[in-house]
């Protein structure tokens, strides 16, 4: 239960009943049992200590342990949401700037391949239009959700921005990058099939697809591997949809 904060006079006191005389007679006066040291009296403590609240002496025991695990809890949280977006709880573009920074340094020196997914949903400007902006945010929700439960677990899944998403796929070639897509493809139309039946909304809502390898497109910096993932992502838009385009 929550409990009030402990006066200064119930400190004093703690403070006093911890000292080397007072413990031996304080962890027996605890537990029920007669202390075996005769020199461990301490009395004016043990009756300070019970003129107190019952659960004080454990008040005094457990408070800073528990504002200790608070305080890491609520900086654990401080630090998440620096780097989650708040709408999908996927990172956010400012981690995926970091992480592409991170691996792209990383694929130069080791001489292996990086490849990048820029994902942009289709008709999601009619969903906010037809139901609302509510159900265009749940669209966002279950569209994260999808992408992020297709990729792999060394792959790094971030909004963008809007209705676009990128994955980062280190130590990928171009080969399984396309595998990777296909299944995120075929996992969302399933699952607009089956929410969008009887639905309007049925043959508009898709996603397009613009994917880039660094060595393939021979970019020399990330800067430019979204960027040619991003023009990718430009011509698969004015393609039939579905569709994925790969940056040569």
């Amino acid at each position: 239960e929550p409990m009030e904060p402990l006066s200064d006079s119930e400190r004093a006191i703690g403070r006093q009943l911890f000292t080397s005389d007072a413990a031996p007679c304080l962890k027996c006066h605890m537990s029920g049992i007669p202390s075996r040291d005769a020199n461990a009296t301490a009395p004016n403590f043990l009756i300070a200590a019970e003129r107190l609240k019952p659960n004080w002496t454990f008040r005094w025991l457990l408070e800073p342990a528990a504002i200790a695990l608070d305080n890491a809890i609520r900086m654990q949280r401080a630090q998440a949401l620096t780097v989650t977006d708040d709408l999908t709880q996927l990172f956010n573009s400012r981690y995926l700037s970091e992480v592409l920074r991170r691996e792209g340094k990383r694929a130069a020196r080791t001489h292996r391949p990086l490849s990048l997914l820029f994902i942009d949903l289709d008709g999601f400007k009619e969903i906010n239009d037809t139901y609302g902006h509510l159900y265009g945010s749940r669209a966002l929700v279950e569209a994260g959700a999808i992408i992020q439960d297709c990729a792999r677990e060394t792959d790094v899944v971030a909004r963008f921005g809007g209705d676009e998403f990128i994955i980062i796929l280190p130590e990928t070639n171009m080969a399984t990058a396309r595998h990777v897509a296909g299944r995120i493809n075929y996992e969302f139309l399933t699952f607009v099939k089956v929410m969008t039946q009887g639905s309007p909304m049925q043959d508009q809502v898709s996603m397009s697809m613009g994917m880039a390898c660094l060595r393939d497109c021979r970019a020399s910096s990330c800067e430019q591997l979204i960027a040619h993932a991003d023009q990718a992502l430009y011509r698969a838009k004015h393609h039939e949809r579905p569709s994925l385009i790969i940056a040569s």
